[in-house]
């Protein structure tokens, strides 16, 4: 498993800048077939709600991507009490 966590003192600017660059290699991995099923795990800086995306063939790898998003966001956020 991969996980990129970013420095979050970094300035906004330098942060969006290291999140895009983040989701240009994934669309590359995409392009090149390297990725078919994929989840991502965000929480909006503002409110904190979560999101949760999973794209997969079928139900069953839907759910284990969901499932697999929902731990990396406990594991990695120390805000959820």
């Amino acid at each position: 498993m991969k996980v990129v966590s970013l420095n979050q003192e970094l300035p906004q600017a330098k942060r969006k800048k290291e999140l895009l660059k983040v989701i240009d290699s994934f669309r590359k991995r995409i392009e090149d077939d390297e990725v078919e099923q994929f989840v991502i795990a965000s929480v909006d800086p503002n409110d904190g709600e979560v999101v949760v995306t999973a794209c997969s063939v079928d139900f069953l790898s839907a759910t284990g991507l969901f499932e697999i998003g929902k731990n990396i966001l406990l594991q990695t956020n120390n805000e959820f009490e």
